[in-house]
């Protein structure tokens, strides 16, 4: 609560939009918002279909890998597919191994443990893969900057394709071939897909140069569960792809996907990009994150419907013990922080015996607290390692890059990105970092984009049902937010059993009574109306007495169902006073 509110300001022609889809003006206003205004575009946003996918054989360096896993395959050779352990890299492993399978490969899967062999290939994995016969090495999410690692293949005789995601510095993994998006001269006309659209692609390619029936959707759930949880941009290709996933999902036929979603009381048919955002990915990546992987990549292999309901529950026992170790290192790192001042623009927080796996969550929690970029560190073996998130305009990458001359290790995206160092340079890493950092005092408040000042009397079902069809939301299409003024309070009162959320009961310029629900922190949103109208108004509002309390909010229109009920409600995002 409490952010700088902007309106959009997008010219475009909304009647011309309404008159060729059917919708409601504030619709065709946000589609304006998103620069969707061509017929097209507009049909590409609100009704994707499978031939919006993009051709696999526009990715660079897809024609060779193909060449040469085929001709592997043909020659019996074992292969080997290398991933990572985040819900990106287990279901890029997961494709890619099925995929190769299913044309005649001997294959198996090593996905590394965060803590033995961190992120993405090395050395030492090539070295295992050889000594145990393998002849060729597939990685998935990882690898564009292995170079150790594909000069000890090299070295082995071994070969080395690379399927990836992430930037590309100014050299790349030297590779017997190298696929990614992101490296130079790749004309794949949308950059921003994650590893598991990577290695679909790669293996629709396999299917058509070996003739075989290739279905561009044959794998379509596994990408979208990951491009989700990758928090790539939901736009393009990207879109498209998870709007036809969650329908997939809806009607999976994956044990053990099915086994995750009753165990965490999801129906299939409720599924949404929210629910694997923070519901199901979580799960998937607390094998990695506590433990092993692989077994989350077993709950994706699992066959039998028990079984995988066995694998569902350890999953889930894993994700409540990520929770407690993440709420723990949030508050330690809060305390350390404490008040930042305004020099401050990067946080760098070292937090002694931090559990490795949950610093990204730590560094992603800090960023939302204080709304600037944020590194959480820990000690790991000789060197101390960390995560960091982000804020939209400025590259980690680009950041880190600028760095690596006191960095050991380093990648990821503009984001997100993980690193490793010396214990000895953190101070000099935060001092450069933050006279680095391109970010002003101004950049540090929070804002809050609203579509439009709209007035609840627009928000009828229909509208927000209409709404709803902008869905999967994610960045860069947020869900939206609009501004309605002049509201009279009429009374307030707490909600929840901790009394954490509040119900207002509110009254519209035109005189129409609307209930408001604001689920933010509700002594927070009380001590905001008591700075703004004193404490006597708020407590006859709480009262339900007569009260001189009028405000504007920023809201979001939804449909509640309850006891079969269907009924529109708005969620308050944040407060201003008066019209």
């Amino acid at each position: 609560m409490g952010s700088r509110w902007t309106v959009y300001n997008k010219k475009g022609d909304e009647a011309a939009i309404c008159a060729e889809t059917g919708c409601p003006e504030v619709v065709a206003r946000l589609l304006v918002n998103r620069d969707i205004c061509e017929k097209e575009a507009v049909r590409r946003f609100l009704f994707p279909k499978s031939e919006d996918l993009y051709d696999p054989f526009l990715l660079k360096g897809i024609e060779p890998a193909c060449e040469i896993i085929l001709g592997e395959i043909r020659k019996g050779t074992h292969i080997r597919v290398v991933g990572d352990y985040d819900v990106d890299g287990v279901a890029s492993a997961y494709i890619l191994s099925d995929g190769l399978k299913k044309l005649g490969a001997d294959v198996d899967v090593y996905l590394p443990h965060r803590v033995r062999d961190g992120y993405g290939i090395n050395p030492d994995i090539v070295t295992k893969a050889y000594e145990e016969g393998t002849g060729l090495i597939v990685t998935c999410d990882n690898g564009i900057s292995a170079f150790e690692a594909a000069l000890k293949a090299k070295e082995l005789g071994v070969r080395m394709i690379v399927t990836d995601h992430h930037e590309a510095g100014e050299s790349i993994s030297e590779a017997d071939v190298v696929i990614d998006p992101k490296q130079s001269g790749c004309t794949y006309p949308f950059r921003e897909i994650c590893g598991a659209v990577v290695a679909a692609k790669v293996i629709e390619a396999l299917n058509i140069k070996a003739g075989k029936k290739a279905c561009k959707l044959e794998y379509i759930e596994y990408m979208c569960l990951a491009t989700v949880c990758d928090v790539v941009p939901l736009s393009d290709e990207n879109r498209t792809i998870v709007s036809l996933g969650l329908e997939a999902l809806r009607t999976t036929e994956n044990p053990g996907i099915r086994a995750l979603l009753s165990a965490k009381q999801v129906e299939p048919s409720g599924i949404d990009e929210h629910k694997i955002g923070y519901v199901i990915g979580p799960c998937i990546n607390a094998a990695g994150r506590l433990g092993d992987a692989s077994l989350a990549l077993s709950l994706l292999q699992e066959k039998d419907i028990s079984e995988a309901e066995k694998i569902a529950f350890e999953l889930c026992e894993m994700n409540e013990e990520r929770k407690r170790l993440s709420e723990e290192a949030e508050k330690e790192a809060v305390h350390i922080i404490g008040e930042p001042d305004d020099d401050m623009k990067v946080l760098v927080v070292f937090i002694e015996g931090c559990h490795e796996s949950i610093l990204g969550i730590a560094a992603g929690r800090i960023r939302e607290i204080y709304n600037r970029p944020a590194f959480v560190f820990t000690r790991s073996g000789e060197l101390i390692k960390g995560s960091a998130r982000g804020v939209p305009g400025h590259s980690l990458f680009e950041a880190l890059t600028s760095l690596k001359d006191i960095l050991v290790k380093f990648g990821g995206h503009a984001l997100a990105a993980g690193l490793s160092m010396e214990e000895d340079k953190l101070d000099e890493f935060r001092e450069r970092i933050n006279a680095e950092w391109p970010l002003t005092v101004d950049q540090m408040i929070p804002s809050l984009k609203l579509e439009a000042v709209a007035s609840f009397e627009l928000m009828n079902e229909s509208t927000v049902e209409w709404i709803s069809k902008l869905a999967p939301f994610g960045v860069p299409n947020m869900r939206p937010v609009f501004a309605d003024r002049d509201l009279t309070v009429e009374s307030m009162r707490y909600m929840g059993r901790d009394n954490s959320s509040l119900r207002l009961c509110l009254r519209t310029s035109l005189g129409t009574p609307v209930t408001a629900s604001s689920f933010f922190n509700s002594d927070e949103t009380v001590r905001k109306l008591e700075r703004m109208f004193g404490k006597e108004e708020v407590r006859c509002a709480l009262a339900g007495k007569k009260n001189n309390m009028k405000i504007t909010v920023a809201y979001e229109p939804q449909i509640n169902e309850y006891n079969g009920l269907r009924s529109v409600q708005m969620i308050i995002r944040d407060i201003f006073e008066g019209a």
